[in-house]
């Protein structure tokens, strides 16, 4: 645009040309007519565009790829299998009445089939966790340390969890190694039902991790797209390739900042790159229509 006269370089020289008024006057109008219909479509196009940033869904590949190979450089020798399935746990929401909604949305239905306040003996419930809560020795805090459990399936990955609060207060005064028997045991029981582990204190508003006990198995629970084991193939020990514990705190948060920006860059990213290619295919649809 040409900032002192307010038009387009087309509509000057039309305005130069030597025409009879009438034919000017006509010349001009048309011009004016074209120049805002092309504006009107470009503003349409941009709204569009703002629209797609903003309400663009998130690409199905986003919600299920978290980026693992941000883990390689603290933990070069573990699986790509277990690098994924710490990311995910790392990322993942939480049962807190902040992130409820998104939980809740991100769990298979009717997959928290856990709840430490009902016993049962076929669900996550299993006996196996309660005596393990009940048989912890005096010197870790006893039944009191762990406060309570669920259990859910992940939807976009079949990621099977049990989330365990414990009782802040005990759990401070336990050495590194008090607490790597603890989640060492808990893991143990929740893998030999196909399950990972993650260890919470907090309240019903703010959970923080303190550790997690993830495993790469080789059929996971529910998973539609795995091929069924045979019976005799279900034990642990064949259905388990290798399990890997973490209690570091303050690596965990770490981890858990840097994982949630870099997913944040990365579906902006994508959601831009959705908004520019409906712009280019909407510039070429009105290209076609005015041709």
């Amino acid at each position: 645009m040409d900032r002192e006269t307010g038009h387009s370089p087309a509509a000057a020289q039309f305005s130069g040309q030597d025409l009879a008024p009438e034919q000017e006057q006509g010349c001009t109008q048309s011009a004016r007519w074209r120049q805002r219909v092309w504006l009107g479509r470009r503003v349409l196009l941009a709204i569009a565009g703002a629209g797609l940033l903003i309400t663009a869904p998130r690409p199905a590949e986003a919600q299920t790829d978290c980026p693992s190979e941000m883990l390689t450089p603290y933990w070069p020798e573990r699986s790509a299998q277990i690098q994924q399935t710490f990311c995910e746990l790392l990322v993942f929401p939480t049962a807190t009445l902040p992130n409820g909604d998104s939980f809740t949305d991100r769990i298979v239905d009717e997959s928290l089939s856990s709840d430490s306040r009902r016993a049962s003996a076929d669900t996550m419930t299993l006996p196996s966790f309660w005596w393990n809560r009940d048989s912890l020795t005096s010197h870790l805090g006893g039944r009191r340390l762990v406060d309570s459990w669920i259990s859910y399936q992940v939807k976009d990955s079949g990621t099977t969890v049990v989330d365990v609060m414990v009782n802040a207060q005990i759990w401070s005064v336990l050495t590194y190694n008090e607490r790597y028997a603890v989640i060492n045991q808990f893991g143990t029981a929740a893998r030999d039902f196909g399950y990972n582990l993650r260890f919470f204190q907090g309240n019903s508003r703010n959970y923080r991790m303190m550790g997690l006990y993830a495993c790469d198995f080789i059929n996971q629970p529910g998973d539609p797209l795995a091929e069924p084991l045979a019976a005799e193939d279900l034990a642990a020990e064949d259905n388990v390739r290798t399990c890997s514990a973490n209690l570091d705190a303050g690596l965990i948060v770490l981890l858990q900042r840097n994982l949630l920006a870099e997913s944040e860059r990365r579906q902006q990213a994508a959601q831009a790159a959705a908004a520019e290619a409906s712009l280019q295919s909407a510039g070429v649809t009105s290209s076609s229509s005015t041709n």
